[in-house]
């Protein structure tokens, strides 16, 4: 059994999403696991998925922050802890480069600080500065792991990523790691693509990932036609 992990935005929901989800639900009748891997939280990425049938065995989220099953039982979740999570708020509030700030609480965005607090948003003016900033954010506090999305500063617990949340899933599976294929177009991919069989969209603006990848593929089903030609 060989295992697909795909980054959902600009990855495997693209124009070519319909013809995605055909060739995705056939490589698992072949005997194969498909996982989505997203920064979006559950309740963003159901709007989407919930149109279709789509043969998916696990749903990572919030970059891995959140772990569910295919019937949405949550089998993991790393938050940011309380305190960590109010310094970083009021840091992003006292930012001027940041016009919006918001908590994610793994299931939706919310205003204020709750018990459960995944990660913590920022929406910047200029990229830029947002870099800088986040960067020092980072050096600061070690607690966080931080990226800059489009119009977005994301900050999540520092043991949370793509990766890691693939690394839980082949332990929690017993999966043989050379059997794991990811494939990403953005700095969160970074991670999965890295520690795995990673490949990268032809498509993308992460000199970073290309770095870290095996090769780029222009669809998620050129991915799926070089791994099914491996189990040949």
């Amino acid at each position: 059994m060989k295992v697909l992990v795909s980054d959902f935005d600009e990855t495997f929901f693209t124009d070519e999403y319909l013809e995605n989800i055909e060739r995705v639900n056939s490589f698992v009748d072949n005997g194969n696991m498909f996982i989505i891997a997203t920064g979006r939280n559950i309740k963003q990425l159901k709007k989407y998925i919930d149109q279709y049938y789509i043969k998916f065995s696990y749903l990572i989220c919030n970059d891995g922050a959140m772990i569910f099953d295919k019937d949405l039982n949550l089998l993991n979740r790393i938050d940011i802890d309380l305190k960590t999570t109010k310094i970083i708020l009021k840091e992003l509030e006292n930012d001027p480069n940041v016009n919006a700030v918001y908590i994610d609480n793994g299931f939706e965005h919310v205003k204020e600080i709750t018990i459960n607090n995944n990660a913590v948003l920022g929406k910047y003016n200029d990229q830029q500065i947002a870099i800088d900033n986040m960067n020092k954010l980072m050096e600061k506090y070690n607690e966080i792991h931080g990226y800059i999305s489009f119009n977005w500063i994301n900050i999540t617990n520092s043991q949370v990523s793509k990766g890691n949340a693939i690394k839980y899933l082949v332990d929690y599976l017993n999966l043989n790691e050379k059997d794991i294929y990811p494939i990403g177009d953005g700095i969160n991919d970074i991670s999965m693509v890295q520690m795995y069989n990673g490949y990268y969209m032809k498509k993308n603006n992460c000199v970073e990932l290309e770095k870290v990848g095996i090769n780029s593929v222009n669809t998620v089903r050129d991915l799926m036609d070089i791994i099914e030609k491996q189990v040949i």
